[in-house]
């Protein structure tokens, strides 16, 4: 028995209707469409959380520039140092140890030029006179 080209055809032959054809597509379109609405929503979140980041950089960024004003134009800073405040423990503070200066009697102070952040919400802030 012969094989013929027919034969081997029969086997590879599928039926589809047009009508299963476009229910596919419809899938199809269903879900590329809630890819793009997840896609789009996921990167409106990222956005919104990156527009806050950039909010609170900005405030931060004021309130450094306060600290460092402050800095310069307290009375209780003296070489760059205050000497309004004794930090006992500047590592619970979030204080660089190269802005720490230790005086001789052991008590610890903040070099303000090299930390004014301490300087921000200073209740203890007063201008120099001059």
């Amino acid at each position: 028995m012969s094989i013929t080209n027919e034969d081997t055809l029969k086997n590879n032959v599928v039926l589809i209707s047009a009508s299963d054809l476009e229910e596919e597509i419809k899938e199809l379109r269903e879900k590329i469409k809630n890819l793009n609405d997840s896609t789009s929503q996921e990167f409106n979140n990222v956005k919104s959380q990156l527009d806050r980041l950039f909010t609170i950089t900005s405030w931060l960024n004021i309130a450094r520039s306060q600290g460092l004003w402050k800095a310069k134009t307290c009375r209780h800073v003296f070489n760059d140092t205050c000497n309004a405040w004794s930090i006992s423990e500047p590592e619970k503070l979030g204080i660089p140890q190269d802005a720490i200066v230790v005086l001789e009697n052991g008590s610890k102070k903040v070099v303000v030029a090299k930390f004014s952040d301490i300087c921000i919400t200073c209740p203890l802030y007063e201008p120099k006179r001059t």
